[in-house]
């Protein structure tokens, strides 16, 4: 089983949604949730609004974002 790159408190940015609108964030990982059916991570996130999302894996920006946190 692969193990998720990013964990809880991690904080990063989203990409934008479907309506092409910024996701202003940092939003924080608040819990890892199980895989889909196709292996792709999925993470509860809350964004500096105080609610709470799901999001998969490929909803993260990578490009530049502030990323996993050590």
């Amino acid at each position: 089983m692969s193990r998720a790159p990013y964990k809880t408190g991690d904080l990063v940015e989203l990409t934008r949604d479907f309506a092409n609108q910024p996701r202003v964030g940092p939003f924080e990982i608040t819990r890892l949730m199980p895989a889909r059916d196709n292996r792709e991570e999925q993470y509860r996130v809350r964004g500096p609004d105080g609610r709470e999302r799901a999001i998969d894996h490929h909803e993260i920006d990578e490009s530049g974002g502030s990323g996993a946190e050590a």
